[in-house]
């Protein structure tokens, strides 16, 4: 994620795709997560894909690295369906205009898995649990999703609300 992006698990912001160089050179080989930002995002792609959500109010997937605050130990976690409320260009620390969302997770599912649950955490040489803890992953977790669309609240969005836990989107 970016240095300015705001996980509070029900909500968050996510920068948009795009905007980096991706060639690298034989000295500084490309990486497609840290190359620096070098231009403006554009509204194409992924970018195009949350922002159509936006408008329409359809809900997307999450899933979750073990980077973030609220991801798993390690590798990725589903976390549930969330609505994009919010949609924006600013300009990056970087100079560079870059495309942001504000998402909140929807309501009608289940809970949102606590934090560092999920994801490949069985390599703790510790089998014996194994079975029990999938088996009460899957009571707390496997269960059916309300796929319904999202509505948009198009007189709201954007502006802050408790719902939104305070993160600052205006």
């Amino acid at each position: 994620g970016y240095e300015d992006d705001i996980d509070l698990g029900k909500a968050f912001t996510y920068t948009g795709e795009g905007g980096r160089d991706l060639k690298g050179t034989k000295t500084n080989p490309k990486n497609l997560r840290t190359a620096p930002q070098s231009k403006d995002q554009t509204l194409t792609k992924g970018n195009m894909a949350l922002y159509k959500s936006w408008e329409t109010g359809v809900a997307v997937r999450v899933v979750r690295g073990f980077k973030s605050e609220y991801g798993p130990k390690s590798w990725y976690r589903y976390d549930g369906l969330y609505r994009v409320e919010k949609a924006w260009t600013e300009k990056g620390f970087s100079g560079f205009m870059v495309w942001k969302f504000a998402l909140v997770r929807l309501t009608d599912q289940l809970p949102l898995p606590p934090k560092g649950s999920g994801g490949d955490d069985d390599d703790d040489d510790d089998d014996d649990d194994d079975d029990e803890e999938d088996k009460e992953d899957e009571e707390n977790y496997g269960g059916e999703v309300d796929t319904e669309e999202a509505d948009k609240d198009g007189e709201n969005a954007g502006e802050e609300t408790e719902e939104l836990g305070g993160c600052g989107w205006k």
